[in-house]
Parts: structure tokens; sequence; C-alpha cells
């Protein structure tokens, strides 16, 4: 088969541009808003591919569903354009763009309030993880909060049906906590928080006692399913797992 010469490449062009043309702005924006939530880099090939996707990839909406799972949690990994990037989605009410904003801001300590209400805004728009993280956090300071917090945590039971499973979202919270240097002082608030408000505490469904733990090094922690039937322990024992974890990602002293 004979190269295609320039002037076919033009024609082929056009013709492609004139069936983009051709279909209504909301039916591209819908397929590439689809695509953008499968992978980042299928999204970018996409805005290569012809200038009308180039075009329609700058809606809002796109910025909303972008897959940020594979970027790492720190933006000064990126440079300025990569990172006026992320700030678009964030901005775009993007949910994992304000949980990962959430996680910085809260556990590095030095825009905790900013940090709390980005993970409480993900949380409200369904983000698995920040509602595992934000729920947690009301049970640990306890009062009126930490009823607030145990129905959040509540709500993921929901979920399973459709596979979730709380040891895989613990890990993917994990993943993340652990691959910055906490704030001390920020863990050891909501860590002495949960000791105070759960020391000698009955549970109400079943009678057990829900004391705080400390989970032993290189301990692979019980299945959240399998600890216990009642899903109040289920959740608080859950809670004491979390502590532990914000305690391993703390920067270490010298």
């Amino acid at each position: 088969m004979a190269p295609l010469t320039r002037s076919m490449k033009k024609k082929a062009a056009n013709s492609k541009s004139r069936i983009m043309q051709s279909l209504p702005k909301e039916l591209l924006v819908e397929v590439l808003a689809k695509v953008a939530s499968n992978s980042f880099n299928d999204l970018y090939s996409a805005k290569l591919s012809c200038k009308d996707f180039n075009k329609t990839a700058e809606e809002d909406y796109i910025f909303q569903c972008v897959d940020m799972s594979k970027f790492p949690l720190d933006s000064w990994r990126f440079d300025d354009k990569f990172s006026k990037f992320l700030k678009r989605c964030k901005k775009c009410g993007n949910v994992e763009a304000l949980y990962r904003q959430g996680l910085r801001d809260l556990f590095r300590g030095k825009r905790v309030q900013q940090g709390i209400m980005c993970l409480k805004k993900a949380a409200s728009k369904g983000h698995v993880e920040a509602t595992y993280v934000y729920g947690t956090i009301l049970v640990c300071f306890g009062g009126e909060a930490k009823q607030e917090g145990l129905e959040l945590l509540y709500s993921l039971n929901h979920y399973k049906p459709k596979g979730f499973s709380v040891r895989e979202c613990r890990e993917r919270v994990k993943g993340l906590v652990w691959n910055m240097w906490s704030d001390r002082k920020v863990v050891g608030k909501i860590v002495q928080a949960r000791h105070e408000s759960a020391v000698s505490k009955t549970c109400s469904d079943c009678g057990n006692r829900q004391e705080v733990f400390t989970v032993e090094r290189g301990w692979d922690p019980l299945d959240h399913e399998n600890f216990s039937s009642c899903n109040s322990c289920r959740w608080h024992q859950e809670v004491n797992i979390f502590c532990d974890i914000l305690n391993d990602s703390c920067t270490p002293l010298y």
C-alpha cells in the first residue's frame, strides 16, 4: 500500500474535524470525562489526537473527573504547568484532589482546618478514603463529633456489595500517609484525643469493652470483618488501627 501523501493526510484530518464538529458538545464532554476518569494518560493522548478534543478537554467537568490515583502525593515533584493542572482539578471539585490536599494540609500541620474541610468536602461527595479518614478523626475527638464520625464509617458498609473492602481502603490510606512525614503535634493531638474518648468505654450495642490498644510492629491487623460480629466494635477497632498508622507516619526524632 502506498504511503499517505501530505494532501491525503490533510483531507483525513479535515474529515475527522468535520465529524467531531457535527457531534453535540455535551456528548464530547461526556466521552472525554469517561476517558479522564479511567486514565490521565488516555486523556492526554486524546487531546493530542485532534483540536476538538484538545479544546473540549479544557471544560471544568473534565478536570472534575480526571483520575489522579496514579499521581504522587507531593505536587513539588511536578513542574509549574502540572502544578497548575492539579490546582485546577481541586478548584473544579475533583474529589481525589480534595482528598489529597486534605491529607497534606492536615497531617503536615500547616493548614489543619483547611485540611479537615477538604476531607469533609471530599467525603460529602462520596470519596471512600476521605470518608474513612474524616470519619475516624471525628470518632477520635469524641463528643458530638463521635456519632457523626461513626455514621460516616457505617455508611461505608453500603459499598461492600460493590466489592468494597475496609482492609484495602486502609492500605490505600496508609500508602499515602506513609509517603509523607506527618507532623508529630497533629498526630499526637489526634491519638491523645482517641485515648481520652475511648478508655474504659462499653459498647452500647453488644456490651463489650472498647479500649484503645497499640498494634505491634510487624503484626498484621485482623481483618475488619472477622474482628467482631458487632458493627460498632469493628469500626472502633478500625479507628485504633488508624491511630497506629498515624504514629508510624510521623517525622523521626533526632
